[in-house]
């Protein structure tokens, strides 16, 4: 289940999603695709409109078996209590994306279910305005039985792709993947030649050993690395290898993490403030070793800066920043996460991800899959986990979000508009 939330924008009167216009079908469905972050495979989506906007969009996975009996209940409660959830909503259209085959023009495939739907969806005051089924070739209205509108097969998938908004979204940077799986292809050139630096690296620093992490010069070198490469900086593939090295130490994955999402000086005063590191360490030893991440002098200059972030908050300063790294750690906080920033993080994981060594691999993974589920994309992040516990089983971070993910439970910043992720918005 993902549930995204949106209510920008006028589709009626041509003003759109941050001045994006939405005419035709082809619109809302060239816009599904970059909305969720990747081309939908076997789903429904159920759009809400109202107040003149489009609102919450819902995915759900379609029923294994085929018949659409055994969770169609439970599917479609979902759908209406999520759609309901938004009070400008007042009719949506449904989508259904799936490979089985439309050969009679009046037994589309799901049309029980979404008959279903739409009488639920109806009785809550939300009727359907139109449902589509969109094929791999193809796509049609299901409800339109009049070949002059909706002439048979139905329309080329092209038309999406080449639909006005789906060609706007590309040229403003939006893009969107293909359903995460294992990808075993033959690495990229840029995967070997990660892989052989890292190896190079890590065998010059200590890297691989774990226990060296424990150490406060380590940590604050890493921090100060991931709050460069966080801020937009370009960084050279032996530093990519010393942050993903990081990842191995918890309390570093997670010190990266809510600095991505609300900035390094918070990450460091809670990881003080926990006991995860010593700053007397640092003080102690006024030149700590350099790492391939960052120079002793920079190290300095940017814990000074951390501590003169805590400072200026006043006392208490430990305490507020570990209540906000646990609100981070769950996705909701109540002001609105750097989600730019995080896009920056996402993209980093995903190359570290194409390293070989499971321990790297795994962290990388789990922290998409939390991005995902931040972002209000469950399924996606199940995916992550799962490929995260394939690559170290039992991974304790991984096991913990995937009861969560599956669960249900949405991240609390994807719940509320003003903090939600916005794909457009993280594109410009």
């Amino acid at each position: 289940m993902e549930k995204i939330n949106r209510r920008e924008g006028n589709p009626s009167e041509g003003n759109g999603w941050d001045g994006l216009c939405i005419r035709e079908p082809e619109d809302i469905l060239a816009f599904i695709p970059h909305t969720i972050g990747e081309w939908p495979t076997e789903s429904l989506i159920a759009v809400a409109v109202g107040g003149g906007s489009v609102g919450v969009t819902v995915r759900v996975n379609l029923p294994t078996d085929g018949s659409g009996a055994p969770n169609a209940e439970e599917l479609t409660g979902a759908v209406r209590d999520h759609l309901a959830g938004d009070v400008l909503a007042d009719s949506c259209v449904l989508a259904v994306f799936t490979s089985q085959s439309w050969t009679d023009p009046c037994a589309p495939p799901w049309i029980d279910l979404v008959t279903s739907l739409g009488d639920d969806l109806a009785a809550a005051g939300i009727p359907v305005l139109d449902a589509w089924l969109v094929g791999r070739t193809h796509w049609r209205s299901m409800l339109c039985s009049d070949a002059s509108c909706c002439p048979w097969p139905g329309r080329p998938i092209e038309a999406i792709e080449s639909s006005r908004l789906g060609a706007e979204m590309v040229y403003r940077g939006s893009s969107f993947g293909d359903p995460v799986r294992h990808d075993s292809r033959k690495p990229s050139p840029r995967r070997l030649e990660l892989e052989g630096q890292a190896i190079c690296a890590a065998g010059e620093h200590g890297l691989a050993d774990s226990e060296l992490w424990w150490s406060a010069a380590a940590f604050a070198s890493a921090l100060a690395c991931w709050e460069e490469a966080l801020s937009g900086a370009s960084i050279p593939a032996e530093r990519i290898l010393f942050l993903a090295s990081s990842l191995t130490r918890p309390a570093l994955r997670d010190a990266a993490l809510v600095a991505a999402a609300v900035g390094a000086t918070t990450a460091w005063t809670a990881s003080v403030e926990v006991g995860a590191v010593d700053p007397a360490e640092l003080a102690s030893r006024p030149e700590p070793s350099d790492f391939p991440g960052a120079s002793s002098r920079r190290v300095q200059e940017a814990v000074e800066g951390w501590l003169a972030g805590g400072r200026s908050r006043g006392g208490g300063a430990g305490t507020e920043a570990a209540l906000t790294y646990g609100a981070v750690l769950l996705g909701g906080t109540r002001e609105r996460p750097d989600w730019a920033r995080i896009g920056r993080f996402e993209r980093l994981l995903r190359q570290m991800s194409e390293l070989e060594e499971p321990e790297i691999r795994a962290p990388a993974l789990a922290l998409l899959g939390w991005i995902s589920w931040a972002r209000g994309r469950g399924s996606r992040a199940a995916a992550y986990l799962r490929r995260a516990l394939l690559a170290v089983p039992g991974y304790r971070f991984a096991e913990l979000f995937a009861r969560v993910v599956d669960s249900g439970e949405v991240a609390g910043w994807a719940r509320r508009p003003e903090t939600a992720w916005r794909p457009v918005e993280e594109a410009a």
